[in-house]
């Protein structure tokens, strides 16, 4: 079985590769760089973990604790963080993984709408996310862990400040958090002190003098060190390549809603022009023959469109062969009313050669296509290079939660 990060690099030089095409379209400058990011992450084999979370939570005290140095600043005010911030980790040498820890705004701050959103595009591009708390949670915390389980990601939640409570409290604030959530057991809450409070020490000096000073301890950050590298050792590659597909999804997407703005009006006056000369074809052509041009025709007009969008011919084949999602259910209820058609107008004319009624079937027919074939078409073609294949074995069978399908909100935080 191919591992995940070789099918993530097929699939992704495979729609490098096509799209380079596009490369002097200014409009589409954004995604190719995105494309060129993903490239980059793949090879450099970099694995992205940011830090989530409300403000005065301890998330950059928290990446601090993690490296073992103060490189991000800290305070006692709200919105110390104003911009994401990235810092490179190597938590083992033996782990082939470059780490980029990524500090986010958070996400309740006064007049920060714009932070919070750049939060929220940090979240999405991350392969896993810490989301750090500092007691029981708010009703904030718990709507903004919903909005996170619909990124499909692994969340780890972080219970920080834990020196300020006794066992039994934290005991007690870890089942209260489990009932919140119901899909977190007490024992994957992890619990550290990235800052711990100062400590007065008494220090006895030999000429008899006693002196107190605060000292703040070390950080108790080893539990979630461990479970990261675990992650790392063990599940990494299957993060990232899920990540960097899903992340390629969307920016096909991207690409393929901008050719069809870019060429919107060469689609339509396209479907004028082929409807146009199928309704005249298979009007003049004798019976049995129409039958055989207007399928020949619904052909040419797709090809048509395939060749002057860019799109992949495995995507105009399996859309014009798909009866559930494709054009194929279309195509077939065109040739039908042709077929009724040909049989109403022998029925009204008594002549089964008269092709007036077929051919403005037929024209109609294929015309009405055209408002089908943007949905159809893009569906297929965000899907190929083997890219709706590659996220299905990593997705398996599970979707991702809604926000509709997410869990009414706990009383005690209403």
């Amino acid at each position: 079985m191919t591992p995940p990060l070789a099918q993530a690099e097929t699939v992704l030089h495979s729609c490098w590769d096509h799209w380079q095409s596009l490369a002097r379209r200014q409009d589409v400058q954004p995604e190719l760089r995105a494309l060129s990011a993903l490239r980059k992450r793949l090879t450099a084999r970099l694995f992205a973990i940011a830090v989530f979370g409300l403000v005065n939570r301890g998330k950059s005290a928290v990446l601090n604790a993690l490296i073992g140095e103060a490189r991000l600043e800290v305070g006692p005010l709200n919105g110390v963080t104003q911009r994401p911030q990235s810092l490179l980790w190597q938590p083992d040498p033996e782990i082939p993984w470059r780490v980029r820890l990524v500090d986010t705004p958070g996400l309740n701050e006064v007049e920060g709408a714009a932070r919070e959103q750049l939060a929220w595009d940090v979240a999405r591009s991350a392969d896993l996310i810490l989301f750090v708390i500092a007691t029981d949670l708010t009703q904030l915390e718990y709507q903004a862990l919903l909005e996170l389980r619909t990124l499909h990601k692994p969340i780890l939640l972080v219970l920080n400040k834990c020196d300020l409570y006794s066992e039994a409290e934290l005991q007690a604030i870890r089942a209260q958090i489990s009932r919140h959530l119901g899909w977190v057991s007490p024992q994957e809450i992890l619990t550290v002190a990235a800052c711990p409070k100062p400590l007065k020490v008494r220090t006895h000096w030999p000429d008899g003098r006693i002196t107190l000073e605060w000292e703040r301890p070390a950080p108790q950050i080893e539990t979630l060190r461990g479970r990261i590298v675990e992650i790392l050792q063990t599940e990494a590659g299957s993060l990232l390549a899920l990540n960097v597909l899903r992340r390629l999804d969307w920016v096909q997407a991207q690409i393929l809603e901008k050719q069809w703005q870019h060429h919107a009006r060469f689609v339509e006056q396209w479907g004028k022009v082929v409807a146009l000369g199928k309704g005249i074809a298979v009007g003049l052509a004798p019976l049995g023959w129409d039958l055989l041009l207007a399928p020949l025709l619904d052909g040419l007009w797709l090809l048509g469109l395939g060749v002057r969008l860019h799109l992949p011919w495995e995507a105009l084949w399996k859309a014009l062969v798909s009866f559930r999602e494709g054009l194929g259910r279309p195509l077939l209820l065109n040739g039908a009313l042709l077929l009724c058609a040909e049989g109403m107008s022998s029925w009204l004319w008594g002549d089964w050669g008269n092709g007036l009624l077929p051919g403005l079937v037929a024209g109609a027919s294929l015309y009405r296509l055209g408002s089908l074939a943007p949905q159809a078409l893009s569906r297929f073609a965000a899907q190929a290079f083997g890219l709706g294949a590659s996220l299905h074995a990593l997705l398996g069978r599970e979707k991702p939660a809604t926000r509709d399908g997410a869990p009414p909100l706990p009383s005690s935080l209403a």
